[in-house]
C-alpha cells in the first residue's frame, strides 16, 4: 500500500530500522553522561591503583560521597580495599567482594599500590597446637562467615601475609585465616589430635553435669565445679567425650574451654558483726578477678548487686552475706561468711576514736598492761607491739613477757562497729625483769598422738600451777593456732603436729611437746547423689534433701528454676510465691566429703 502524501487521515509509518537508530543514539547519550559524571572523581593511576585497610571498627561503603548516602555494605577492621579515585575526603573503592562505592578516607589506612602488594605466592602449612582443624573465613575477622575448615598439615598458598590475618588459597578456594595458624614448615602438633586438656567453665559459676551419653536424656554420672581439669577424648560440636579422675562420660562442648580459667576461690567480708549505717565490703581471691555481686540475707532476700552494701535499719536482727560470681573470663561462684546485724532497728551514735591510754608505763615482766579508749561508748580492736614493730598480741590487756626485756611497749586501737578512726598509746618505760619467777615450765604433753581429721588435741603443762601460752604448729612450721586445744583439719593430713608452751606471769621457760603421728583422713566420702522426698510439691509441704552415700556431709542450697536462692539446709517449706515454679537443690561436700551433686527438678509448685 502506498504512502499517503495528503493531510488525510492516514498516518506516516516509520520502518523498524529507524526505531533502532533512535534507541542507539539515546543509549550513546546516556553513556556519555555517565562518563562525564565519573570524570568528577579524580582518578588514581590506571596502571597502579592504591590499596588501603579499614580501621576503627567497621566502615560503611556508600553509593555516593556523602555520609547521608545509601549504605551498600559494611566492612570490618583489616579489610583491604582498592582505591580507584578520590572525591574530597572520600575514596572511590573496590571491595574484596566486588562492590564499588565510597568510603570516608579518615577511616582508611593507605598501605601502598595494588601492584606493590601483589607478591610472589609463598607456600605455608596449616598448624594448630591442639591438632584440631582450622577455619578459613570470607574476610579478615571472626565476624566473617566460615568458608571451609582444613586439617593440620594442609598445604596452602599465601597471597597476602599480615600480622593477624593472611589471605590464602587452597585449591580453587580463596579466603582468610589467622596468621598464627600458618607455618612455613609442616609441623606435627605435640598434642595428639585424639585427646587434649580442657577445663570446665560456666557463665553462672554453677557446677556442670557429666552424663553417660551425648544427650540430656542420659543419666548424670557426676557434676564438676568450674575450673576442673578434664581430658577430652572425642570432640563434638555439641557434646564431648571426656575423662575426669578415672570417670569417663559426656559433657556439653559449650561448658569446656582450652584456656585455663581464672576461678574465684574465696570471698571474705570486712566484718562479721555490723550495725545499721555501716558498710560491708568483700575481698575476693584472686583479687583482680572480674566478678558480679549478689548481697543476700538469711531469709533469701536479695539486698543489692554492688561491690559494697550499706546496712539498713530494716536489716537489724538478720544475717547478711554476699555471693560472688565470675564474669568476663573469670569463672566460679563462692559465698562469703555471714555478718550479723546488731542494734535495735535504729542507727546508733557514731564515735571517733580520740585517745588510747595505758594503766601504767612501768613495764616489768609479768605485769599486766591494760589499754583504755576514749570517748566512752566507743569500741575498738586493740593490738600490742614492741618499739621495733614486733607484734605481741591482741586484746584490751597484755601480760609482759621475757622477750620484751630491754624494749618498750605500746598499744594501737582501730575503731569497730559504730566507731571510726585509730589511736596509738604512749610508750611504756623500758621493760625490766623484776623479781625472778618462782615457777619454771617442765613439760607440755598431748593426750592423743594418733589424730585423724576432726580430732580435738589437748595440751597439758607441768607443773600443774604453771601458766603458759600454748601455740600449735605442724612439722612444716605452719602456725595452726593458740590455746589449750586444737581441732585437726583436712589440710593437716600427712603432717605431724606439736605444741609449744611459753611461760606467762610468774612462770618462766618454754617447752615443746612430742610430735603426733602423721594425721590421717579417717573415713572420707564423695557425694554420689542428692534426692528429694517429694517431686510434686504443694504450698505448705516440707521438702527434705538426702545426700548419698550415708555418712557424707554437705552444704545444701535450695533453688527455684528462675535461679532464685530459696534457703540453705536439709529442708525447705514450700511458700505461696513458689507457685508456678519448679524447685531443686545443689549439694556441695564439706568436712571429709568431696564432690557435688544436683537433685532432680520438681514439677511446678501448686496451691494447697
Amino acid at each position: 500500500m502506498g504512502v499517503k502524501e495528503n493531510g488525510g487521515s492516514g498516518r506516516l509509518s516509520r520502518p523498524p530500522e529507524w526505531r533502532d537508530f533512535i534507541m542507539k543514539r539515546f543509549l550513546s547519550l546516556v553513556l556519555a553522561m555517565l562518563i562525564a559524571i565519573t570524570m568528577l572523581i579524580i582518578p588514581a593511576s590506571a596502571e597502579n591503583y592504591a590499596t588501603a585497610v579499614v580501621k576503627g571498627g567497621w566502615l560503611r561503603l556508600r553509593a555516593e560521597a556523602s555520609a547521608s548516602s545509601e549504605t551498600i555494605s559494611a566492612y570490618f577492621t583489616g579489610t583491604q580495599v582498592t582505591i580507584i579515585g578520590t572525591s574530597g575526603e572520600w575514596y572511590y573503592v573496590l571491595t574484596p567482594d566486588g562492590h564499588y562505592g565510597f568510603m570516608n578516607s579518615n577511616y582508611l589506612t593507605v598501605t601502598g599500590s595494588s601492584s606493590g602488594s601483589t607478591t610472589t605466592e609463598s607456600t605455608a602449612y596449616i598448624y594448630a597446637a591442639n591438632g584440631k582443624p582450622v577455619r578459613m573465613r570470607s574476610g579478615p575477622s571472626t565476624d566473617y562467615g566460615v568458608v571451609a575448615s582444613y586439617s593440620v598439615g594442609t598445604q596452602v598458598k599465601v597471597l597476602i601475609s599480615g600480622a593477624d590475618w593472611s589471605k590464602i588459597r587452597v585449591g580453587t578456594r580463596t579466603g582468610y585465616i589467622m596468621s598464627k595458624f600458618l607455618s612455613v614448615t609442616n609441623i606435627t602438633p605435640s598434642t595428639p589430635s585424639s585427646s587434649y586438656t580442657a577445663y570446665v567453665t560456666a557463665s553462672n559459676g554453677k557446677p556442670v553435669r557429666m552424663r553417660t551419653g551425648a544427650g540430656t536424656n542420659y543419666s548424670v554420672i557426676s557434676t564438676y565445679s568450674v575450673g576442673t581439669q578434664v581430658t577430652v577424648l572425642e570432640y563434638g560440636k555439641t557434646w564431648c567425650r571426656i575423662r575426669v579422675n578415672g570417670y569417663t562420660g559426656y559433657m556439653m562442648t559449650k561448658f569446656l574451654t582450652t584456656t585455663q580459667p581464672t576461678v574465684i576461690s574465696s570471698a571474705a567480708l570486712n566484718k562479721n558483726t555490723v550495725w545499721p549505717g555501716e558498710t560491708l565490703t568483700v575481698t575476693t581471691n584472686p583479687a583482680n578477678a572480674n566478678v558480679s555481686y549478689e548481697w543476700l540475707n538469711d531469709a533469701g532476700a536479695r539486698l543489692g548487686t554492688g561491690s559494697t552494701y550499706t546496712v539498713k535499719t530494716s536489716d537489724t536482727g538478720r544475717r547478711i552475706r554476699v555471693r560472688v560470681t565470675g564474669k568476663n573470663g573469670t569463672t566460679g561462684s563462692v559465698v562469703s561468711g555471714w555478718a550479723a546485724v546488731q542494734g535495735n532497728g535504729t542507727v546508733g551514735t557514731v564515735y571517733q576514736l580520740k585517745a588510747l591510754t595505758l594503766n601504767t608505763t612501768n613495764a616489768v615482766v609479768g605485769t599486766t598492761l591494760t589499754a583504755t579508749i576514749a570517748p566512752s561508748g566507743a569500741t575498738a580492736n586493740i593490738y600490742w607491739y614492741l618499739d621495733n614493730g614486733t607484734y605481741l598480741g591482741y586484746g584490751s590487756s597484755y601480760t609482759v613477757q621475757p622477750n620484751a626485756l630491754g624494749r618498750r611497749i605500746f598499744a594501737y586501737a582501730e575503731g569497730t562497729n559504730s566507731t571510726t578512726g585509730t589511736a596509738t598509746s604512749a610508750y611504756t618505760d623500758t621493760v625490766t625483769a623484776g623479781a625472778t619467777p618462782s615457777i619454771v615450765l617442765s613439760s607440755v604433753t598431748l593426750y592423743n598422738y594418733s589424730p585423724t581429721v576432726g580430732t580435738v588435741l589437748t595440751a597439758t603443762i607441768a607443773p600443774a600451777n604453771a601458766t603458759a601460752t600454748i601455740l600449735w604448729y605442724r612439722d612444716d612450721n605452719v602456725y595452726l593456732g593458740t590455746g589449750m586445744t586444737y581441732t585437726v583439719t583436712a589440710t593437716d593430713v600427712g603432717h605431724r603436729i606439736y605444741a609449744w608452751a611459753q611461760g606467762t606471769g610468774s612462770t618462766s621457760g618454754n617447752v615443746t611437746s612430742p610430735y603426733t603421728q602423721q594425721v590421717t583422713a579417717g573415713t572420707s566420702y564423695r557425694i554420689d547423689s542428692v534426692t528429694l522426698n517429694n517431686l510434686n510439691p504443694i504450698v505448705g509441704q516440707t521438702l527434705v534433701a538426702s545426700v548419698a552415700p550415708y555418712g557424707a556431709t554437705a552444704t545444701i542450697t535450695w533453688y527455684r528454676d528462675d535461679s532464685k536462692i530459696l534457703s540453705y539446709g536439709a529442708t525447705y517449706t514450700v511458700q505461696a510465691d513458689d507457685i508456678g515454679y519448679s524447685i531443686y537443690v545443689w549439694a556441695e561436700g564439706t568436712g571429709n566429703t568431696t564432690g557435688s551433686a544436683t537433685s532432680k527438678i520438681t514439677s511446678e509448685v501448686k496451691a494447697n
